[in-house]
């Protein structure tokens, strides 16, 4: 009775360790499966790129996004919700990698659903469906369900398949962008010869310019940009001008920010504080119009792109100067080195400077000639500010305050008469003729210029400070320094 007990417990023990190694095998056959499942192709190809005339995208509540593709399976256009986009106007590295995401994602599961239903994984109210028109007229399609409780991917179907695969999130993520992270950032990037004019204007101010596009100065190095403003007044621009115009001419957004036409107040674009117009050659006008900043960004819109987008003012150098703070707005031009005399004359007191640099241009030398009523004006100060310089410097950096070009004033009552002549021969005239109690009219060789200028440009007297003086008073210093200069030419104002 014993023995057979423990015959018992002998068979008890074989058949536990049959149905453990039983376990076992199944188990390493299941995970051996899995394995050889992982060495299968893990990737779906339910289209190939050169078998394909479009690719569409249909999304939520009707959104759609066609992609088209030319006979070398390029991508020739995009429409999305009825409006086209050229190639040209994409962001090819994006748009491609997008399209390679939804012909060939990855997979981490495949099954038959039980009882063939796959209501429950989303299929009975699809949000995403992908579809391949192919070149030989046949047509496939790709479901997409439910996201994954834990978000590790999407359940999708394709046409013509009963099961359900487990697609990597990276499909969904794909889905799901918005369609203007497909755009390229550049709303539009002219060359210069396609412009012909460029305008803008601060709404807030009333400040406004125009600038003429003409060719590149070709320096025999490299081609600079060339501009000419042509209003307020007609003048050079100065470099931070030439760098915003060729920042609106090549125009990059920061980013795509859809904004509803009903929320355009939130975002200071239902009465934009910029406008900037380009006027092409080929007779197109494209806007471009702009907020004031808003917590760090300009936002805006385009004639020539439905999206509206936030840029940063980084991007725009210049955009909130006055257009005198961009261009040259001195009212005559004069340097050291083209000026050989100027006679000037205030009210009935005439001084006469006499410039002539030596062969190197540089003024401090011995043989360079810098004169005042024939008397030497390298007078300096002890920190080395010379005073001549200083009355040259308030015939030529003589700032205009402001253009008018509606009125039409005499050329009577003269308050004060500059005549240059350069080394070209050339004499440039200018007269001031009072305007009011403290404005001058500013005529060039007896014209009106449209110039205005304050009448410290004439009578300011800066006390200590070797800057900020005006003709007169700058004549009446460097006519001091000279009468007082010590032996080494030196003179510090009591």
């Amino acid at each position: 009775m014993k023995e057979l007990k423990k015959l018992g417990i002998l068979v008890s023990v074989f058949g536990a360790l049959v149905v453990i190694l039983l376990g076992v095998l199944i188990a390493r056959h299941v995970k051996k499966q899995r394995l050889d499942d992982k060495n299968d192709d893990h990737t779906v190809h339910y289209a190939e790129l050169q078998d394909l005339k479009s690719l569409t995208v249909e999304g939520p509540e009707g959104d759609t996004t066609i992609i088209r593709f030319d006979a070398a399976q390029k991508i020739s256009s995009v429409s999305h919700n009825g409006t086209d986009f050229e190639s040209s106007k994409l962001n090819a590295s994006e748009i491609e990698g997008a399209v390679s995401t939804l012909l060939h994602f990855s997979l981490s599961n495949r099954f038959e659903p039980e009882g063939g239903d796959v209501g429950k994984y989303g299929f009975s109210n699809v949000q995403y469906r992908i579809v391949a028109d192919k070149t030989d007229g046949s047509q496939s399609s790709v479901d997409v369900g439910d996201l994954l409780g834990d978000k590790s991917g999407v359940y999708a179907m394709v046409s013509g398949s009963t099961e359900v695969l487990v697609a990597d999130y990276g499909l969904y993520q794909c889905l799901t962008r918005n369609f203007e992270d497909y755009l390229d950032r550049y709303i539009f990037n002219y060359e210069r010869v396609e412009i012909n004019e460029i305008s803008f204007e601060n709404r807030s101010t009333g400040d406004a310019w125009t600038v003429k596009v003409q060719p590149d100065n070709d320096t025999g190095v490299i081609l600079e940009p060339d501009y000419d403003c042509i209003y307020p007044m007609q003048r050079e621009p100065n470099n931070t001008m030439i760098n915003l115009l060729e920042a609106i001419r090549q125009f990059r957004v920061s980013q795509y920010i859809p904004i509803a036409e009903e929320n355009y107040a939130a975002y200071g674009l239902d009465d934009p504080q910029y406008l900037i117009h380009l006027h092409l050659m080929s007779g197109e006008t494209v806007d471009v119009s702009l907020s004031m900043e808003i917590s760090g960004y300009y936002y805006g819109f385009s004639s020539n792109n439905p999206y509206t987008f936030c840029v940063e003012p980084s991007n725009l150098p210049g955009l909130t100067m006055r257009s005198f703070d961009l261009i040259d707005s001195y009212v005559i031009h004069g340097y050291l080195n083209d000026v050989t005399t100027v006679e000037v004359t205030v009210k009935d007191h005439t001084f006469i400077i006499d410039c002539m640099l030596n062969e190197s241009y540089d003024f401090y030398s011995d043989d360079s000639v810098f004169q005042l009523d024939k008397r030497n004006a390298k007078v300096y100060d002890s920190n080395g500010e010379c005073y001549g310089l200083l009355l040259f410097g308030s015939i030529f950096n003589m700032p205009v305050s402001r253009v008018d070009y509606d009125v039409n004033p005499d050329l009577s009552d003269v308050e004060a008469t500059i005549k240059v002549n350069r080394l070209t021969s050339e004499i440039t005239t200018l007269k001031l003729v009072p305007c009011g109690d403290h404005e001058f009219y500013c005529f060039i060789n007896d014209f009106y210029s449209g110039f205005i200028v304050d009448r410290s440009v004439l009578y300011k007297d800066n006390g200590h400070e070797m800057s900020g003086f005006g003709v007169w008073d700058a004549y009446l210093l460097a006519t001091e320094a000279i009468d007082n200069k010590s032996a080494s030419d030196v003179y510090d104002r009591p």
